[in-house]
């Protein structure tokens, strides 16, 4: 008891220094953002032990014990906003200024989109290899096998983007659409007689990408626009959303493009059958692969400086890392690498534009060798100037022998790159120590994607392109792209990113500084 009594002038003392919050009921308490500081205040007081050497401390003394044993919990509290602050540069910002960093909204939204053009590039696919957008032309014996040809439908023969929105609803405007249809070339040279049920399912195929495609206008364009108008964007993402929004416009105009290569006779080389032109189709292939790559590494984007930001230290460390020169080499390696999956893909383009993977249905050889003979490979027929000057590139382009060799040899190419960047990782004592763990999981998902796509190739040109191998093939191609973009958002240096995350270290640092000063006045 006289030890407790002697205690009593030092609580008195120091009463008076204590903040108002510490005698606060806790509902009050869990209104305000410094409740979770105030707490843990708490709980590092309530193990404080007063005895006499502690009654004879000197007030300066016990403010230094306090910040050194505060200065933790202090600098977790305020890191989110001194993070926020520095975002924001300064409170006293106009509202109608644009943010430092992109809403996480903005981010999950671009991704959505993303991955809804994935899917229509995928029912794309499935419009020309399914009967529904596929008739039959003819067989005919081709180097021992039965060969079945097919040709595009091209059933719908207007381009209404407006009014084209509805099917037909009645007996009457199906006749009219089924009428336009008979004065098509497909229909007179190869469909003569098809009937109006046959016609309606190949219709409401076309019908159905047609309709995705103005979805992931609408559903683009729309929310862009709020999203600038509320200023969620960075103002260089503004212009980003701008720049995709008129790609997806563009995309449509070279999908009606592309049709209507099939509908006029003058469009299409005499002699040959209604199809689109290939060059056509690999332009619209490629004008949606563009706009998936924009959306998916925006969005990537977003959500990795979101992420960087939310601990500015740890995330100076991890840039500092990848601002290393040894990093260059497999930084461009991945860069080309994403390029040259894309040429891949469009070449794969070409083949289907001209039904080149029914030939040669076998790997690794075409016919008795690696490779066709010459006079195959640069066929004189396929030049249309007197000079042959036109003969090497149109045979690259027009000839379904050459284009399939030239995809087969970029397909295996892009597939031994790959390989060698894995291998890079693997032995390179650099690369041990600098590439981060994320990328080498980006990595090992880019390999074994590259794994399922030779398979899937050469599956589906061993059994003459059946319609699930062909389309998985081609939506491994996007998932392949999908994977070195992803590597690479994990190994780039976002320079702006950078500034703003050496921004929010200060800031944090001086709300700490300044948190742990009055928390020790306080006391």
């Amino acid at each position: 008891m006289a030890s407790l009594g002697g205690s009593v002038p030092m609580f008195r003392s120091l009463a008076p220094r204590f903040s108002k919050e510490f005698f606060t009921c806790r509902q009050c308490l869990g209104q305000s953002q410094s409740y979770a500081t105030i707490s843990a205040l708490r709980k590092q007081f309530a193990g404080l032990s007063f005895g006499q050497k502690s009654h004879n401390a000197s007030p300066n003394a016990l403010r230094m014990t306090a910040t050194k044993w505060f200065s933790p919990i202090l600098r977790r509290s305020v890191s989110g906003s001194a993070v926020a602050g520095a975002l924001e540069d300064g409170a006293s910002k106009a509202k109608s200024s644009f943010p430092k960093v992109s809403d996480k909204i903005v981010a999950y939204w671009l991704l959505g989109s993303a991955a809804s053009v994935f899917g229509i590039v995928v029912f794309g696919g499935l419009t020309r290899l399914t009967e529904s957008g596929y008739v039959p032309l003819y067989a005919s014996q081709f180097e021992g096998h039965l060969l079945t040809l097919f040709v595009d439908s091209l059933s719908i023969t207007e381009w209404r983007p407006v009014t084209g929105s509805l099917p037909p609803m009645n007996a009457e405007d199906w006749e009219s659409e089924f009428a336009k249809y008979r004065a098509s070339p497909e229909f007179q040279l190869l469909n003569p007689n098809m009937s109006l049920s046959e016609f309606k399912s190949i219709y409401y195929m076309e019908w159905i990408h047609r309709l995705w495609g103005r979805f992931v206008g609408l559903s683009f364009v729309l929310p862009a626009i709020y999203f600038v108008a509320k200023k969620k964007v960075t103002k260089p993402m503004s212009l980003r959303l701008a720049g995709i929004a008129g790609l997806i416009g563009f995309q449509g105009f070279i999908g009606w493009w592309m049709v209507k290569s099939g509908l006029k006779e003058d469009l299409f080389a005499q002699g040959s059958h209604p199809r689109v032109s290939q060059y056509r189709l690999t332009a619209h292939l490629a004008t949606a692969f563009v706009c998936y790559t924009a959306m998916l590494w925006n969005g990537l984007a977003i959500l990795r400086s979101h992420r960087l930001l939310a601990d500015p230290e740890a995330g100076i460390k991890l840039l500092d890392s990848l601002r290393d020169p040894k990093l260059n080499i497999f930084r461009r390696s991945v860069a080309g690498l994403a390029l040259l999956v894309f040429a891949t893909a469009m070449s794969g383009a070409l083949v289907a534009g001209l039904d080149a993977g029914l030939i040669y249905n076998e790997f690794p050889f075409m016919g008795n060798g690696l490779a066709p003979p010459k006079s195959e490979l640069f066929d004189e027929r396929y030049s249309r100037h007197e000079d042959r000057s036109d003969l090497w590139w149109r045979n690259m382009l027009e000839n379904p022998s050459l284009v399939q060799l030239d995809h087969r040899i970029m397909a295996m190419t892009t597939f031994t790159s790959i390989m060698a960047l894995w291998a890079y990782s693997r032995r390179s004592p650099t690369m041990k120590r600098l590439l981060p763990p994320a990328a080498r999981k980006g990595l090992h998902g880019v390999v074994a994607f590259a794994w399922v796509q030779v398979g899937l190739g050469i599956s589906t040109l061993l059994y003459l392109v059946p319609t699930p191998l062909a389309s998985a093939h081609q939506a491994g191609s996007l998932f392949l792209l999908t994977w070195v973009l992803v590597l690479g958002s994990r190994i780039w240096h976002p320079s702006r990113t950078a500034k703003l995350l050496q921004m929010a270290a200060k800031a944090r640092g001086h709300a700490v500084h300044n948190a742990a000063t009055q928390a020790a006045h306080k006391l």
